[in-house]
């Protein structure tokens, strides 16, 4: 963080000297912001400041700005300087105005899938009971019931608290399969032996777009309690596959989740209505199948292409008085 003003700058201005640009468009007040303002008034364009997490938010790191006065400070004076400031949700943008005093204007601009799954993916139409014609091929039991998550194993995303919960389940073919990897996973992996529930979990570590799309089609429900998400873009792929999700409150991802509808929202902290939630959707798959063509069709209104045409819209307002 230290070294990107110096580095950023640097290659900024090699960029400067080589092209014309109408506008700069920085991600991050922290580390990235300074950089985005210096360029922006060294070649007189507006600069554009989207605000994307961490450099708000972070209730489980020890150095963000919401914990660091010099940070702080930054992320304030950068702020100030920036000709518009977009969040990525509600939730940032809420946080933003009252950890910062974020000055309007102040727009939000969602985040989108890059692409649609594959419309055979509908949720249950071939596994009223659970399970599914490709589950053999992917070393899945087809009678069990999966809950999948996909997120870095780190703390904020609360897996302690899933893992807690899928061993508290009633329902005994309750499966849960873990996507990703990061520096939590030994302690899930002693977490889910000592509750045992060591052998219905799949710690499946990184893994490719296309194994990633067919687990997640698979699968049954779509839980990830985090301590809070800017967004949650991975809340979005598990919708696109049809899933009905499980998540936390207060986090972007009330942007795009409705309690009943596609989701079952849980207070962060609750462990009993985790469970509760997950025994709900879990012992019911005609609500799975519901929620989840719910989600589906919520999330296809979020896609990159309507990202980049509401930021397209907003760059062209602000380079027209620059160039006129």
């Amino acid at each position: 963080m230290v070294g990107f003003w110096p580095f950023g700058t640097f290659y900024g201005y090699t960029l400067l000297k080589r092209h014309k640009y109408d506008l700069i468009n920085t991600w991050f007040a922290v580390p990235s912001g300074p950089t985005g303002v210096h360029l922006a008034a060294a070649s007189g364009v507006p600069h554009v400041l989207t605000l994307a997490g961490g450099d708000v938010y972070d209730p489980t790191k020890r150095y963000t700005p919401d914990k660091s006065r010099l940070l702080a400070a930054i992320v304030r004076r950068v702020l100030r300087a920036a000709d518009m400031r977009v969040a990525v949700s509600s939730d940032l943008a809420r946080r933003a105005v009252a950890l910062y005093g974020c000055p309007p204007p102040l727009e939000v601009i969602s985040l989108g899938l890059a692409s649609a799954m594959p419309s055979a993916a509908s949720p249950g139409a071939d596994r009223p009971d659970g399970g599914s014609p490709d589950r053999r091929e992917l070393g899945l039991d087809p009678d069990a019931v999966y809950v999948v998550s996909l997120a870095r194993l780190v703390r904020r995303k609360n897996l302690t608290a899933l893992v807690e919960a899928c061993a508290a389940v009633g329902v005994d073919k309750v499966r849960l399969l873990l996507l990703g990897d990061g520096p939590e996973r030994l302690p899930l992996e002693q977490l889910a032996r000592e509750r045992g529930f060591g052998s219905r979990i799949r710690f499946k570590g990184f893994v490719d777009e296309a194994e990633k799309q067919a687990l997640l089609r698979a699968a049954d429900i779509f839980a990830l309690p985090s301590l809070h998400e800017a967004f949650g873009l991975v809340y979005l792929e598990a919708m696109q596959a049809g899933l009905p999700i499980i998540a936390t409150r207060a986090g972007g991802q009330e942007d795009f989740l409705e309690e009943g509808l596609t989701a079952h929202l849980v207070e962060a902290g609750d462990a009993a209505g985790l469970v509760e939630a997950l025994n709900r959707l879990a012992g019911d798959p005609a609500a799975r199948r519901r929620m989840g063509t719910a989600a589906r069709a919520a999330a296809a209104a979020f896609t990159a292409e309507a990202t980049a045409a509401r930021y397209e819209a907003l760059f062209e307002r602000l380079v027209g008085p620059h160039t006129a």
